[in-house]
């Protein structure tokens, strides 16, 4: 809690940076550390004697804030039209607010097992890092999204400002559902080509689909591959309107399909990231985050 006396009844501005201590008066000079402690200061600005004429405006120096959770505001953090509370960026400075963790320790892969579960071109381009050692233990889980599912978190990883792609195949591309023999609603349905015999495990496959209409996708876990009948059983749930023939489809998280530039891979058995970075990871400054995203 902030004693009443700690801010300036008439203060109008107060200034958060990287750089800054939330001990600080929160002064352009000596600027708070955290929006948090921006707000709290408002809190008390309000109970000590209420809102100066023209309000309180907030400013963020550019800069980086990682989160680590969301930035709670509700009623006792509202203005009036004559006093509003406006928090914005200093100036034309960039403000970046991040839930993401920048990723270190990246190194070539070397462990034989893995490397023979790559393709052929990926051997040496491939790198891996621990994310358990680095203090990231929360590798979320790939859950049912799409046509007709609430939104869930997603993990995932950018590379020099933009999101990389979660291991797949057809790259870039499309397969097509040989058909349903077992019909539409079984959950079920075959594929051409042999493919799926590369993969070693199959306990984490999905499959992302417009499975009968071209506005109605989802992702669907796999359930099991029978690579001699070449059929696919889902889990449910499984596609709203279920599966129909020549509908398309890839598959995706297959560590064995990490076989192109921006591709990656998590195993989150061992905390293990797998990433074949786009260009070269050593020269982009912050250039690897993971984060969970869509809450």
């Amino acid at each position: 809690m902030i004693a009443p006396g700690a801010v300036a009844a008439a203060q109008t501005a107060f200034y958060v940076a990287t750089t800054g201590g939330d001990t600080n008066p929160g002064t352009k000079a000596k600027p708070f550390a955290t929006l948090e402690r921006a707000r709290d200061a408002i809190r008390a600005l309000k109970k000590a004697g209420g809102l100066p004429k023209g309000g309180v405006t907030v400013w963020i120096r550019g800069g980086l804030y990682p989160r680590a959770e969301s930035f709670a505001l509700n009623a006792d953090d509202s203005g009036t039209k004559q006093s509003p509370i406006v928090y914005r960026a200093y100036g034309k400075e960039q403000v970046r607010l991040s839930g993401g963790r920048e990723v270190t320790g990246f190194a070539p892969v070397a462990d034989p097992a893995i490397l023979a579960r790559l393709d052929e071109a990926a051997r040496g381009k491939v790198r891996q890092t621990d994310l358990r050692a680095q203090g990231i233990t929360d590798l979320g889980e790939i859950r049912p999204r799409g046509f007709g599912k609430p939104a869930q978190p997603e993990f995932e990883l950018f590379f020099d400002g933009r999101p990389m792609t979660l291991a797949r195949w057809p790259d870039g591309e499309w397969a097509k559902i040989a058909a349903v023999p077992a019909g539409n609603d079984s959950g079920k349905f075959s594929y051409d080509g042999d493919r799926p015999k590369r993969w070693q495990r199959t306990d984490d496959i999905w499959v992302h689909g417009y499975w009968t209409y071209d506005w109605a996708e989802s992702h669907v876990k796999v359930k099991s591959i029978d690579t001699e009948a070449r059929e696919i059983v889902t889990e449910e749930p499984y596609g709203v309107y279920g599966y129909t023939a020549d509908r398309r489809f890839y598959f995706l998280n297959i560590l064995e399909e990490l076989d192109a530039p921006g591709e990656w891979y998590l195993d989150r058995q061992s905390g293990v990231l797998y990433f074949w970075p786009p260009s070269p990871i050593d020269k982009v400054a912050h250039s690897s985050r993971c984060s969970r995203s869509r809450w």
